[in-house]
């Protein structure tokens, strides 16, 4: 990879964080690994099969969190800014919520960071992700508000009564084999 690239790289990730450490008081402290091609991609979740579970190939991969290892990766010859900044927010989400939150709440938070930033927030995402996790989120924020959603997110303040929130919120809290199923039939 020319030195160039490793730079752009760098600056992206550099850039990235430091969004991210404004608004959250904290950046992510994850290893990054950069791969170049689907190839590589492709290795990476291979080797992470057990710890990976939603994804089965590395060729549209764009980024992955690995929990576990602690680990992001990046495919650097797809990605753009947002995909860094999406895998670095689940760098500095709880571990302890759930699989589908953690998404939710990663792909809410990018986008309220590029939110001031209109030609950063064009990159394009899967459009599903609005319906499956951006408006589950959406809802439970208009009811709890960003700051206690950003507290929540980083496991400094628990959500209770369940209960009392809509059905789309809650699904979110269930286990993850239920959640997909629930958004099947949704």
């Amino acid at each position: 990879m020319p030195i160039e690239d490793i730079y752009n790289i760098v600056a992206l990730v550099d850039a990235a964080n430091e969004m991210i450490a404004r608004f959250f008081g904290v950046g992510s402290t994850f290893d990054i690994i950069i791969c170049k091609g689907s190839w590589d991609m492709e290795v990476q979740v291979i080797s992470r099969e057990r710890s990976v579970r939603s994804y089965r190939d590395g060729e549209g991969l764009v980024g992955l969190t690995d929990y576990e290892l602690r680990e992001i990766i990046i495919r650097s010859d797809k990605a753009k800014f947002i995909h860094y900044v999406h895998e670095l927010v689940h760098g500095i989400i709880s571990q302890a919520h759930s699989h589908q939150l953690r998404e939710a709440l990663a792909w809410y938070f990018t986008l309220k960071l590029l939110e001031p930033h209109d030609d950063l927030k064009k990159a394009p995402y899967p459009p599903w992700v609005d319906s499956i996790y951006i408006s589950r989120v959406r809802k439970l924020a208009e009811i709890v508000g960003d700051e206690f959603l950003k507290e929540f997110a980083l496991g400094k303040r628990p959500l209770d009564n369940l209960d009392c929130y809509p059905e789309e919120v809650r699904q979110l809290f269930m286990p993850e084999e239920l959640f997909y199923a629930a958004v099947r039939r949704s």
